[in-house]
Order: C-alpha cells, then structure tokens, then sequence
C-alpha cells in the first residue's frame, strides 16, 4: 500500500469527485480511478460507492479514509522531524497560546518572528495551558507562550515578560471615576470568573483571599472569553480582571468599560515560552526570546 495511494482516496473524499480530486493530486483521472480500484480490490471491499451523479464513501470505505489520514499525518511528521534536524528554519514554527493572551498578541509575535526569518512559515493554535502542554509532548506544536513560571519534567520555561492585571468595571460603577485602587479594595464577591480551562481564573483566584469570591455574580453566569466577560460588565453583572495586552483591544469593543489599575505588584502574571527539552530548534526560541526582549510589545515589563 503506498501513500499516494491514500492520498488519492483523501481527495476523492474531498470533493466527492474523481476529476476534481485527480486535478487536486495533479495526475489523470483514469490513473487515479485505476489506483483506487486497484485499491479496493486488494482490500477486498468497495471504499467508495459510486453513481452516475456523485460518489459517497462506504461504511468501511469510511474507517479506511480515517486511518489513511492519521496514516498521511504520521508520513508528514516524520519528514517534519527529521527537517527539524537537517534545516531548523525549512519547517513551520508551530506555536501554541493560551486563550485569555492569544487574541492580543499573535500578530505582535508573527512579526517578529518575520523579523528573524522571512521565509520561516508558522503555524498558532490556541488552547488552554494544559491541552499546550500534552500538545508540546506529544509534538503537535514546538514551543507554547504560558503564564508561568510552569513545572514539567519534559519542558523548559523561559520567562520573557511580565503583565500586570487590570480591575475592568463599567463607567456605571461606583468605583469607575477611580484611576487606581488598592487590593484590600477590590469587591471581590463581584468578581467574574473564567470557566477552569483558563489559567487567569487560577491567577484570580489565588490574588483574591475572600472566600467569598463571585458570591455576587448570577450562579449562572458564564463566560469563555475576556470579551464576553466585558459584555456582562456593561450589564451591571460586576467586574473583573483583565491582563494590559487585552486593554486596547476590550476598551475598543466596549467603550463602556474603565481599567484600573492596582496598587500590588503581585497582580501580574509572568510569560514566557515552554520548550522540549532537546529541542533542536532550542536556538530559534532563544533567538526569539532576545528579540522580544529587546522589543517588548507596550504595556509590558522584562521578566525578571
């Protein structure tokens, strides 16, 4: 059984079409119905029903399609490890970050990455830290931005910046006309938390020492994103905490909503990039490092 030959079976699945398909892999259609056919008869089973007016895949022509995906993944991961090797810079950089810092600072990222390498071609994924961290394992991405500092045993943590963390409150509130403000300040039964997958609902939880934290906010009341959070805001459902990045970004969705800042350096979280240990594409991470060092994005402070 040869890849290509799965690849042919993709791409019919694809388009439900043998020409289009055959256009897509660039050979003949008669060459690519005859491998496939060729195909099916060593199986012994019909991988894809076939009519006058479309082609569907089988029952089993299904489960064949699945596997041959996980099958052409597999193919490309292995020639993916060994460029990683050979030419570091001829591979995609697949970075991986957290939800609540992603929206603010992909594009801040993707060029500075353009400014070490033009031709370095990346690829993002967002997902909470702990889905990154079993992605970085399992190699679906080389490096993730975390709020850290973060223990793994496979992994390295190399602190970049630091950004501190804002109290939002609509204009309505009663502490809106207030620049700044003090912890012990903070109405922390009108906080509004994250759903768990979210590391600031951690932060959050670990800066507010009142038992009661979110006692005021409707049991109901959920939120996946620091948007929606400012949504709710401006519905009279409370307050928040926000990280500086997200700032700009927010105060524009929701012209409504004050930022305060507060009187604690311990309201911040630290970012910084978790790595593979061995990595051999270590030197493009510190690379990558220096020079967000040297150009912090606004708002945020060196990591000590």
């Amino acid at each position: 059984m040869k890849l290509r030959d799965l690849e042919y079976v993709i791409a019919i699945d694809r388009y439900l079409n043998f020409g289009r398909a055959a256009e897509a892999c660039n050979v003949s259609q008669p060459a690519l119905s005859s491998q496939v056919k060729k195909l099916e008869e060593r199986l012994g089973v019909e991988i894809f029903a076939r009519s006058n007016h479309k082609v569907m895949a089988t029952e089993a022509g299904n489960r064949i399609i699945e596997t041959a995906k996980d099958m052409l993944k597999s193919a490309r991961q292995i020639k993916d490890f060994a460029a990683e090797y050979r030419d570091p810079m001829s591979v995609p950089l697949r970075i991986g970050i957290f939800p609540t810092l992603a929206p603010f600072i992909v594009p801040y990222v993707a060029e500075t990455v353009r400014e070490l390498s033009a031709e370095m071609k990346l690829v993002f994924r967002e997902a909470p830290t702990k889905q990154l961290i079993s992605e970085l394992e399992n190699r679906r991405i080389d490096i993730a931005l975390v709020s850290g500092p973060v223990d793994h045993p496979s992994s390295n943590f190399t602190p970049v910046f630091r950004e501190k963390l804002k109290l939002a409150v609509s204009d309505s509130h009663r502490l809106a006309n207030q620049q700044n403000i003090a912890p012990q300040d903070i109405p922390e039964e009108e906080m509004i938390l994250l759903d768990e997958d979210h590391c600031l609902r951690d932060d959050a939880l670990k800066l507010c020492h009142n038992k009661f934290v979110g006692a005021d906010v409707p049991e109901d009341l959920q939120a996946t994103s620091l948007l929606t959070t400012t949504h709710y805001i401006t519905q009279g459902y409370g307050l928040t905490l926000v990280p500086t990045l997200a700032e700009t970004f927010l105060g524009a969705a929701n012209p409504a909503v004050n930022f305060l800042d507060i009187d604690d350096p311990a309201y911040g979280r630290t970012i910084g990039f978790l790595s593979r240990k061995g990595c051999p594409r270590e030197h493009i991470l510190m690379a990558l490092c220096d020079k967000i060092r040297a150009q912090l994005p606004r708002g945020v402070t060196a990591a000590a």
